[in-house]
């Protein structure tokens, strides 16, 4: 119960790790805010979480919609201890086949909605002399990989930003650092296999780029994020963490 009495809002919270994240933060006795562009999925996550979780919704690429879930948060709780940084948005294609649209999709959702955020919620966090920000970036910020130019551009500029915020922040007792999953067995990996043209074969090559020899698990990543949300991280500031099974380690 390491969270117990703890405000935390995560955004894309309603499947995958944040839902994960969402669960594992309900069980350690926090309360949580699910932002989620998709609100019925929201609602039932927070539904079933029960009178912990409540949900709004929020498409993190707009200012106008980041600025509404800051206002209803802090006139609800008065403040927010924790900010999971989670939302994403994937593409594989060819960087010469990525069209403007495409390409601002994904910066604007993975990198753009992160900064927003933090634009919006940090602030109160300097005034109150703590709090802790965790963003969800990707071992495709890491290491380079065809067919994610966009993906990979936005996810290796969450963990620059995570750094640079973490020297803007380090006097002030809030707390900002980084995830980066590896190959985790969720909605958005079974979306990428699902374009290869055999989906199982396209598994197995995925587990075996793992040095464990499986895909992880989204609560793993969801325990990870969970430690930087405790205090259990209080000397950590612009850390970059890999839960990749050993991927970056080879």
């Amino acid at each position: 119960m390491r969270l117990k009495g703890l405000k935390c809002l995560i955004t894309g919270g309603s499947s995958g790790i944040g839902k994960a994240t969402a669960e594992r933060f309900v069980a350690e006795g926090a309360e949580v805010l699910i932002a989620d562009i998709d609100i019925e999925a929201a609602n039932r996550v927070a539904e079933a979480l029960g009178e912990p979780a409540w949900a709004l919704k929020c498409d993190v690429r707009l200012e106008h919609d980041v600025e509404e879930i800051a206002s209803l948060a802090h006139d609800r709780w008065g403040k927010v201890d924790v900010l999971v940084n989670n939302a994403g948005s994937e593409l594989n294609r060819p960087y010469d086949e990525t069209s403007v649209e495409e390409w601002d999709r994904v910066l604007d959702t993975d990198l753009k909605g992160p900064w927003l955020m933090c634009k919006h919620f940090v602030p109160r966090m300097v005034e109150a002399g703590s709090g802790s920000v965790i963003n969800v970036s990707s071992l495709n910020g890491l290491v380079g990989f065809p067919l994610s130019t966009a993906y990979g551009s936005a996810k290796g500029g969450l963990v620059v930003f995570t750094r640079d915020m973490a020297i803007e922040l380090a006097s002030t007792g809030v707390r900002i650092n980084c995830v980066c999953p590896g190959v985790i067995d969720t909605g958005m990996m079974e979306r990428w296999t699902d374009l290869m043209p055999d989906k199982e074969e396209a598994k197995t090559m995925l587990r075996g780029t793992m040095p464990i020899g499986r895909m992880g698990k989204a609560e793993e990543v969801a325990g990870a994020i969970y430690f930087f949300a405790s205090l259990d991280s209080s000397l950590c500031q612009g850390a970059v963490l890999s839960v990749d099974g050993g991927f970056t380690a080879q």
